[in-house]
């Protein structure tokens, strides 16, 4: 087998892929102003038949508003990405990496909570006054302290100052648990279809019982997977584009890939079991999106452009800002058409993510690199041997050890 071309050393398209997804998060967020949007997932009167709400719901429409489905993106997405640099063969500084993780999603996520709350502050968030049954469900009526204190403890379940933050505690505990999902893929990695099919199943059964380890992990695995297979991957995907119709297969796997993202709000109404099992595939179908977009060339051209790669680079940003922001507008144009609430709600949105990008995110990067370098370094120096010294009194040395 000729060897493989070097991947560059960032993926661009992936970076687009993750600000598409992020695009799609904060429109889905708009949409549930909308109450027959949110009846769609809170429960209550659902969009009638041959409407536009029907239609965006219950078609490949949905496509534009599937945050859930997005987030499922996300999960794969960094399962891949977090496995690559175990692969390329180099040391990695366990020791570093931990505490740089947790300072650099840790730090985003307090600010966003304080964003959350200031905002519940300024503008009184009554549920009774609510546009939507998603923004009652999502307001924090009154804003106290002890409130807060749960919304920065992931285990209370509470993440009602900022609702999306649901996602970053299943993020931050694939973190932890990376190198048992790394090995096991690794060691494990020739039955892959047989890891498929067990993660699907697992998600099946976690969206069945309302087992969300089980319901969320998975997905994390499924790229992982992806990063080990990588190699079989590139092969398969050169394969393809050398083929005269390549660009059909392409873009037949592009588009089943998205269809089957969505496949459960595009059955017909029936035994639970039915949509329920359809949740199932969600991770393999967002593997087949990201598959497109590293080896289908135009796709990945397209991903690269500017727009995409800024989206992209402000993505967590966004996903951190936007619902606050949105409930926030909800209230305070309450009795302004939804239209002008939701363009005004985007727009505040997208620019404060850059602020907070700017402001918090990049500056949360440096400082997880100083913070993991610094344990890592005080680490190997208490782990370095130490090498006997004759000419130094037994004494004297081992005081001098005792003080490093």
């Amino acid at each position: 087998m000729p060897a493989l071309p070097p991947l560059p050393r960032r993926l661009s398209a992936l970076d687009g892929l993750r600000g598409v997804a992020a695009l799609i998060v904060v429109v889905h967020h708009v949409s549930l102003l909308y109450p027959p949007f949110a009846a769609t997932y809170m429960g209550g009167q659902t969009p009638h038949a041959g409407s536009i709400s029907w239609w965006l719901t219950y078609s490949p429409l949905k496509l534009l508003t599937a945050g859930p489905e997005a987030v499922i993106v996300f999960f794969v997405l960094s399962g891949f990405v977090l496995t690559l640099p175990l692969l390329n063969g180099r040391p990695f500084d366990w020791m570093a990496y931990y505490p740089r993780r947790l300072v650099r999603i840790g730090i985003p996520v307090v600010c966003s909570i304080l964003l959350g709350a200031a905002l519940a502050l300024l503008v009184a968030q009554n549920p009774e006054q609510a546009r939507s049954s998603w923004v009652a469900a999502t307001s924090v009526y009154p804003v106290s302290i002890e409130r807060f204190l749960a919304n920065l403890d992931p285990m209370t379940g509470d993440f009602a100052l900022n609702n999306p933050l649901w996602s970053i505690y299943w993020e931050m505990a694939f973190s932890m648990m990376l190198p048992l999902f790394v090995g096991a893929a690794v060691l494990l990695r020739r039955w892959w279809p047989l890891l498929l099919a067990l993660a699907v199943f697992s998600v099946f059964l976690g969206k069945d019982a309302g087992a969300d380890a089980f319901h969320y992990l998975p997905a994390f695995f499924v790229g992982a997977l992806a990063a080990v297979g990588l190699p079989m991957i590139r092969s398969a995907g050169i394969r393809i584009s050398s083929w005269r119709a390549g660009w059909l297969v392409w873009l037949i796997a592009l588009a089943g890939s998205a269809l089957l993202l969505i496949s459960s709000w595009l059955v017909p109404a029936g035994h639970p079991l039915t949509t329920t099992a359809l949740f199932g595939i969600q991770p393999v179908a967002a593997l087949g999106l990201i598959v497109c977009c590293l080896e289908w060339r135009p796709l990945g051209v397209l991903l690269s452009l500017r727009p995409f790669q800024w989206a992209g680079r402000i993505s967590f940003s966004l996903y951190l800002v936007h619902v606050p922001i949105i409930v926030a507008f909800a209230y305070v144009l309450r009795g302004t058409s939804l239209p002008v609430v939701a363009g005004l709600a985007i727009v505040s949105a997208l620019g404060a993510a850059v602020v907070f990008y700017w402001l918090v995110e990049r500056r949360s990067h440096a400082l997880s690199r100083w913070f993991g370098q610094l344990v890592s370094s005080a680490f190997a120096s208490r782990s370095a041997p130490v090498r006997p010294d004759h000419t130094v009194q037994p004494t004297t040395r081992s005081s001098e050890a005792g003080a490093l």
